[in-house]
């Protein structure tokens, strides 16, 4: 073999790697589902049409198994659809980055709701994507990015604050977790205006509400400057947490 000849095998040994690369298929979820959804064959008719759209494979797995999303009757999430009993299905993000949102979202999406209600083919659908006006939950529409948010978060709050998983030790022992402050009844409120509660004034400056901090007058820690749309995020994000289970109500005599 030539020089020459050993420098093309080189260059096209290059070229494959890098086409192999870009042609990887996304990491794979799991999609955690009650075992009579899986059955009926509702996911084999769903999750390749995401796949096709989005190049991301879903693999349905049982209750409690480990997995990215989770999809119950029962507990907390995003309302995705319903059956015709009235059940009301929910997604919930428990990882998967991205991905996990990108499938959260094409379920709203026109083409997710298509796909949802077009099952089965020979007969009504079985879920329907349109919730009865009683239905409805109370309280303000949370429309952020919730991968966003999971990031500030943890940059943000984290010093401070157990977000999640990703920092377990990383509080201070007198702060509650996100999964405590989650379980309280007015948690978006909670989150939504936490800037407006000590001690977070002291630190944390929201562009065009508060007042830029006077720069003689230096914070005793490292200040936040964060938005309106940033906070939106962080609540979108606090969203997909599961509460925590806190138990009884305090009662005092």
């Amino acid at each position: 073999m030539t020089k020459n000849d050993a420098l093309r095998k080189g260059i096209f040994a290059l070229l494959a790697c890098l086409l192999g690369a870009a042609a990887a298929p996304a990491q794979d979820l799991r999609l955690a589902a009650p075992p009579e959804m899986v059955e009926s064959g509702f996911f084999k008719h769903l999750l390749p049409r995401f796949k096709l759209k989005h190049r991301i494979a879903v693999e349905p797995v049982a209750p409690g198994a480990k997995a990215e999303l989770v999809l119950s009757a029962e507990g907390q999430g995003v309302r995705v659809f319903a059956d015709g009993q009235g059940a009301e299905y929910r997604l919930r993000l428990t990882g998967g980055g991205a991905q996990a949102e990108t499938f959260r979202k094409w379920l709203r999406s026109a083409p997710g709701r298509a796909a949802i209600e077009g099952f089965p083919r020979d007969g009504p659908p079985a879920y329907v994507t349109e919730f009865a006006a009683e239905a409805v939950e109370a309280g303000p529409e949370i429309d952020g990015d919730a991968v966003l948010g999971a990031k500030l978060a943890l940059v943000h709050c984290g010093r401070c604050h157990v977000v999640d998983h990703r920092n377990p030790m990383g509080g201070i022992g007198s702060t509650p977790s996100f999964a405590a402050m989650r379980a309280r009844p007015h948690w978006v409120d909670l989150f939504g205006k936490y800037w407006s509660e000590n001690p977070h004034p002291s630190f944390t400056e929201v562009v065009g509400v508060t007042k830029p901090f006077d720069k003689t007058h230096v914070s005793h820690i490292v200040p936040v400057q964060i938005t309106l749309e940033e906070i939106d995020a962080i609540l979108a994000f606090v969203e997909t947490l599961e509460p925590l289970n806190l138990g009884a109500p305090v009662l005092f005599d």
